[in-house]
């Protein structure tokens, strides 16, 4: 799979798809504040909120909250270490480009998914009457059901 967003930043790249992101360390610094951990995967729907810090004066980041985790609260400086943080100098547009995209891909995973149908109205009511013909259904349970498919 191609990734949608490539950010090289502090210590570690940042790929962005369809359906999740990952954090990989590069370079010394990456070794250096985050060991030898590997590449990290996020799926969308795991994460609960992002934090966006721009750069500026100091380092901007981007932070993904994970239910469960444990980010750093403290700033930029603890951010350095946090595995769920993307560090970055300069990059604000892009940065703020990939937040957009992930938000915008965690609402709608989060949306109920329509199950499309390829019974029609009638079709739903005859099978109502054939069940209620059958005794399986009560007048009362007929005319609530008959109510919930016609809507």
């Amino acid at each position: 799979m191609k990734a949608i967003y490539t950010m090289w930043g502090a210590g570690a790249m940042l790929e962005v798809f369809e359906d999740k992101l990952a954090i990989t360390p590069k370079g010394l610094s990456g070794f250096f504040f985050r060991g030898l951990k590997g590449t990290k995967t996020i799926p969308f729907f795991a994460i609960s909120a992002i934090q966006f810090k721009k750069s500026g004066l100091t380092k901007g980041y981007l932070q993904f909250t994970l239910p469960g985790g444990n980010e750093s609260k403290r700033g930029v400086y603890a951010a350095v270490s946090d595995e769920n943080t993307f560090m970055f100098a300069g990059q604000n547009k892009i940065a703020i480009e990939i937040k957009d995209y992930i938000e915008k891909r965690m609402h709608e995973l989060r949306q109920p998914q329509s199950t499309t149908s390829n019974h029609s109205i009638a079709d739903e009511l005859q099978k109502l009457v054939d069940i209620k013909a059958k005794g399986i259904l009560s007048e009362e349970e007929f005319q609530a059901a008959k109510r919930r498919i016609i809507g």
